[in-house]
C-alpha cells in the first residue's frame, strides 16, 4: 500500500506544467487555490487527483461485541468540464481495512472499493467575467465496483470489506464564493441506497453538510478550516436494525493547500471530532488526509 501511495504522489508531482497550452488559473481568470471538487469550470478543463486517507473507529459493546476498525484508502479521481455549466467526475478508491474483535480475532480486506460518479451543475453566478459567486446542484451515484472478499470460502466481516456493494444515489446543492484571498465553499446532499449490499446490508439514509473557509497567505499557499456534518439513520442487515450505527457526527478539519508549480495543488488536513451523538456505541478517531490534484 505504501508503494502505491508513493508512486501515485510521485507521478502527480513529476508532471511538467510547461506541457499545457494554458494554465487553469488563466482560463478561469481567478487565482483562488481550489482543491479537487471545488474548482471553477471552463470548457475542456480536466483534473486528475490522488488522495490518501487514514481513519479508525470503534463500535458495539466492550468485551461483548466490540469492533475496532482501522482503514486506509487511496482514491484516484478524474474530473472533466463539458462546458462552463457542467462538470463530471469519477473517483475510485483502493481500500485496506482491518477489524479487531473483542476476542482479539482479526479480519482484513484489501482491494478496489465502490466507485463514486458525480456531476456538478453550475446554475448561477453573479457576473459573467471573473464571477465571485457561483452556485448550483450536485448529483452523485455510488456503484458497486468492489467484490465481496472471502477467506476459506466464507465471506469476511462486512466491516472489513473494501466496499459494501450497494448502489447509492445522492443529490444536493452547493455554493462557492471565490474572492482572493478568501474562498468559501458549502454544500449539502442527501443519500439513499436503492439496492442492498453484501450480507444483506441496507444503508441508512444520510444527510451530508460541509462548510469550508480558506485564506490565501499568498498566491502559492492557503490555510483552510472545514466543518463536516453527517446525519445518518440506522443501518440494517436483512431488515434487522443495527443499533450501533447512524446518528450525528460533526468534525472539524484544519488544513493547508499549496501550489508548488503551476496547475498542481497539494492539500493536507487533519479531521477531529467536534460533536458526536451516535446511535448505540460508536467512537470516531481523527482522520488524516493528503492529496494532490493537477489540471491539464
Amino acid at each position: 500500500m505504501r508503494r502505491i501511495i508513493v508512486s501515485g504522489l510521485t507521478l502527480a508531482l513529476s508532471i511538467n506544467a510547461n506541457s499545457v497550452w494554458a494554465c487553469a488559473t488563466c482560463l478561469c481568470g481567478d487565482p483562488t487555490i481550489t482543491t479537487m471538487g471545488t474548482e471553477k469550470p471552463f470548457a475542456g478543463r480536466k483534473r486528475v487527483g490522488v488522495d490518501y486517507l487514514s481513519r479508525g473507529e470503534t463500535s458495539a459493546d466492550p468485551g461483548i461485541s466490540e469492533l475496532v476498525t482501522d482503514e486506509s484508502r487511496i482514491t484516484y479521481s478524474f474530473s472533466y468540464a463539458l462546458n462552463s455549466e457542467w462538470m463530471f467526475a469519477a473517483s475510485l478508491p483502493l481500500v485496506t481495512k482491518e477489524v479487531t474483535r473483542f476476542d482479539t480475532s482479526h479480519a482484513q480486506g484489501s482491494g478496489m472499493g465502490d466507485m463514486d460518479l458525480s456531476a456538478r451543475w453550475f446554475i448561477g453566478k453573479d457576473r459573467d467575467f471573473r464571477p465571485r459567486y457561483l452556485w448550483g446542484a450536485q448529483f452523485g451515484l455510488r456503484v458497486p465496483t468492489s467484490t465481496e472478499q472471502t477467506k476459506d470460502g466464507v465471506a469476511i466481516d462486512i466491516d472489513a470489506q473494501p466496499g459494501v456493494g450497494a448502489t447509492i444515489p445522492s443529490m444536493g446543492l452547493w455554493f462557492g464564493r471565490y474572492a482572493m484571498p478568501w474562498f468559501f465553499y458549502t454544500s449539502g446532499s442527501y443519500q439513499h441506497a436503492v439496492t442492498e449490499g453484501y450480507q444483506g446490508y441496507q444503508a441508512g439514509d444520510v444527510v451530508l453538510l460541509t462548510g469550508m473557509a480558506q485564506y490565501a497567505l499568498n498566491y502559492g499557499i492557503a490555510v483552510q478550516l472545514s466543518l463536516d456534518g453527517r446525519f445518518k439513520q440506522h443501518d440494517k442487515y436483512h431488515d434487522v436494525t443495527d443499533e450501533d450505527s447512524g446518528g450525528v457526527l460533526i468534525m472539524a478539519s484544519p488544513g493547508i493547500a499549496w501550489t508548488p508549480i503551476e496547475d498542481l495543488v497539494v492539500n493536507m488536513s487533519y479531521q477531529i471530532l467536534v460533536i458526536e451523538d451516535p446511535n448505540g456505541r460508536q467512537a470516531e478517531d481523527p482522520t488524516f488526509r493528503i492529496g494532490v490534484a493537477y489540471d491539464f
